[in-house]
C-alpha cells in the first residue's frame, strides 16, 4: 500500500501536470512568465509548480500564463535568471548570499542584480543513515562509507562543513559522489552506509530510502553543534525534522538540525507589476498553496519577507507593505 506521501505528492504531480500542459494555441498566442526550479521529483519543482498554480487562477485578468521549468537547481537558477533566459528561479538561500557577496563559487563574480521575491520552505540538513552502521551523531561518520552528493553540489559543501565543525577529517571517511537520486538505493544495496542531504521535508528520496530490509534512521544534530553552525553564517537557523510521513523510519518525533530558507527570486530589472502579481496571488492564496505539497504546510505569510538574505524586489516589497506585513 502507497503511504500518504506518495499519494499526495503523486496527485499533486498529476495535477500540476494537467495545470501546465499548456494548449497550443494558448502557447502561440500568449505571453509565459516562467520558473527555474529543480528536478521533476524534488521540492523545488512543486514549488514552481504551485506559484505557477497560484498566477495561473487570473491568467486571463493578467494576458498571459506561468510555468515552471526543471533545471539542475540553484547554481544554474541563478545563472539563468541573471542571463534573462527565465524570469524567476527558486535556490537555496546560501547561493544567494554567495553570488551577492561574490564568494563560494562565485569568487570574484558578485552578483548585485539578484533580488528576492517569496521566501518559501526551510530545506534541513539532514543524515540519512542505516541502523546496522551506528551512525548515531554525526562523529560516528568516521570510518564509515558517507555519500555527499556530486561534486561541486550544495550537499558536498555542506558535507564538508559538518564534517569540519564535527571534528572528523574527510580522510577518515569514504566519501562517495553519487547523484542524489541514487542515495536511497545505494543505501538499501548496502552500497553506502549514509548519505548527507539538505532537502525540504518530506522528501520522497528519504521515504525511498526506508521502504527495504535495511532499517534507515535520521541522524539527529546536538544542540551546541546546531548553535554554533547557526552562529557562523545568516543563512542558517534551528530547525526541526518532521517525521509524522515517514511510516517506516526508525525514529520518530521533531529532530533538531540546522535549515536554509529556500527562495524565489528574479533579477533586478524584472517587471514590477509581474512580481506584485506573483507575490499577491500566493499570499492570498496561500491555504491553497500549503495544500499543493506538505513541505509547505509550515509556511506564515508573516515570514515570507524574511530572511531571504538578497533585497526585496520593489515588486514584492509593495505588495508586503500593502499587506502591512513590512513597514
Amino acid at each position: 500500500m502507497k503511504s500518504v506521501l506518495t499519494r499526495v505528492v503523486c496527485s499533486t504531480f498529476l495535477a500540476l501536470l494537467l495545470v501546465y500542459t499548456l494548449p497550443a494555441t494558448s502557447m502561440a498566442t500568449e505571453p509565459i512568465t516562467t520558473i527555474a526550479t529543480g528536478g521533476i521529483n524534488g521540492v523545488y519543482y512543486s514549488a514552481g509548480g504551485a506559484v505557477a498554480k497560484m498566477f495561473n487562477k487570473k491568467r486571463h485578468e493578467f494576458g498571459g500564463w506561468m510555468a515552471n521549468q526543471a533545471s539542475k537547481g540553484s547554481l544554474e537558477n541563478i545563472d539563468i535568471v541573471l542571463a534573462g533566459d527565465v524570469d524567476f528561479g527558486i535556490s537555496q538561500a546560501n547561493f544567494l548570499y554567495f553570488a551577492s557577496n561574490g564568494i563560494g563559487d562565485f569568487e570574484g563574480q558578485q552578483k548585485t542584480n539578484l533580488r528576492a521575491v517569496l521566501g518559501l520552505y526551510v530545506e534541513d540538513l539532514t543524515i540519512i543513515a542505516a541502523m546496522d552502521a551506528e551512525i548515531n551523531n554525526a562523529k560516528d561518520l568516521i570510518g564509515k562509507r558517507v555519500n555527499i552528493g556530486v561534486v561541486g553540489s550544495s550537499d558536498e559543501q555542506t558535507s564538508t562543513v559538518v564534517l569540519e565543525r564535527s571534528g572528523v577529517d574527510p580522510a577518515d571517511v569514504e566519501l562517495f559522489n553519487y547523484p542524489v537520486y541514487e542515495a536511497s538505493e545505494r543505501l538499501q544495496a548496502g552500497d553506502i552506509d549514509a548519505y548527507v542531504y539538505t532537502v525540504g521535508h518530506p522528501n520522497l528520496s528519504v521515504m525511498e530510502a526506508t521502504d527495504g530490509d535495511r532499517k534507515i534512521h535520521i541522524v539527529p544534530f546536538d544542540q551546541n553543534f546546531i548553535d554554533g553552525l547557526a552562529a557562523s553564517r545568516p543563512f542558517l537557523s534551528a530547525d526541526t525534522i518532521d517525521t509524522q510521513y515517514y511510516d517506516k523510519l526508525e525514529n520518530k518525533g521533531p529532530i533538531p538540525t540546522v535549515g536554509i530558507k529556500s527562495v524565489l527570486f528574479t533579477r533586478a530589472e524584472m517587471d514590477e507589476e509581474t512580481v506584485y502579481r506573483v507575490v499577491k496571488q500566493v499570499i492570498e492564496n496561500l491555504k491553497l498553496f500549503r495544500m499543493q505539497h506538505p513541505a509547505f504546510a509550515r509556511l506564515n505569510r508573516m515570514k515570507m519577507s524574511q530572511d531571504v538574505i538578497v533585497p526585496l524586489h520593489p515588486g514584492a516589497a509593495r505588495y508586503f507593505r500593502e499587506a502591512g506585513i513590512i513597514q
